[in-house]
């Protein structure tokens, strides 16, 4: 059996290994609402200005959490079409036979409609 040589994502050099993508999915945008929601109900807080500045670090976190995860997306995609470009570059022909192949799929579901 031959062995191909297909880059993974995590052959590139400046893709060194990431381990803040387990906490980055472990938050949920619903626990953030539901953080929120908690502070907005509790009964304890009858200081408007404490409230505000709990609810101004909720959201501080939340926007920061938000911005980790668009930035962890466009690094994944940015790994995605290296992997893809490398590919390309390795199998020229393969890639072509993918693209006819898609091609005819697309053609015919299209055809049928």
């Amino acid at each position: 059996m031959a062995t191909t040589n297909t880059p993974m994502p995590s052959d590139f050099p400046e893709n060194g290994p990431d381990n803040r993508g387990a906490y980055r999915r472990s938050r949920h945008p619903e626990s953030w609402i539901d953080e929120l929601e908690a502070t907005l109900s509790d009964t304890g807080a009858t200081d408007l200005e404490a409230l505000k500045a709990r609810l101004s670090d909720q959201l501080q976190a939340t926007r920061q959490s938000l911005r980790d995860a668009s930035d962890n997306a466009s690094d994944l995609m940015r790994e995605t079409l290296d992997c893809t470009e490398e590919y390309i570059h390795a199998r020229p022909w393969q890639a072509v036979g993918l693209v006819a192949g898609a091609a005819f799929l697309l053609g015919v579901i299209v055809g049928r409609q």
